[in-house]
């Protein structure tokens, strides 16, 4: 006979939740450790590419600015791949909007490459165009859709935030 301070035994179904939840507990903090080392490294990336700008700066020629431009492009490429590490960290999803801001950077970066190798060799021509003008017509392109995106984005989660303040 049962006693009114015993407690029923545990169900399959019991055990199986309670296993679930803490492997995932397990998970979760696996996955945070992985985050933080990716982190490190992208921070650790992004000062060794700032020394290495830093030192190899030594004329101010067009070729040394240029450099310069893209070596710090990337660095801040790095610091918004950086601040989506953090920000999943904390609030455990990845802000879109870093990732078309991440988007538009790499595209001007690579325009202004392109633009750079353009004014020193000669590209091939398919009809009225230049191949070099062709890549910089696609990326211009690219960087408008982006920006429309993000603009989009930006609308969105304002009228998100404003419903959101209206129920509170």
């Amino acid at each position: 006979m049962k006693s009114p301070g015993d407690s029923p035994p545990a169900s399959r179904h019991d055990i199986h939740l309670e296993f679930v939840q803490r492997l995932r507990k397990v998970l979760l903090r696996i996955d945070d450790f992985i985050h933080l080392i990716v982190a490190i490294f992208l921070m650790s990336g992004a000062v060794i590419v700032l020394v290495h700008s830093a030192l190899n700066l030594t004329t101010l020629t067009t070729d040394s600015v240029l450099q310069l431009i893209n070596d710090m492009l990337f660095v801040v490429i790095i610091l918004e791949l950086l601040w989506i590490m953090l920000s999943y960290l904390g609030r455990r999803r990845f802000p879109i909007a870093s990732f078309i801001l991440i988007g538009i950077i790499s595209t001007i970066r690579r325009i202004l490459l392109v633009e750079a190798q353009s004014s020193y060799k000669e590209s091939e021509r398919f009809g009225m165009f230049s191949y070099h003008s062709l890549q910089l017509i696609l990326y211009v392109v690219i960087v408008l859709l982006l920006v429309y995106a993000y603009s989009i984005l930006v609308k969105i989660s304002f009228a998100n935030e404003a419903e959101n303040r209206q129920h509170d």
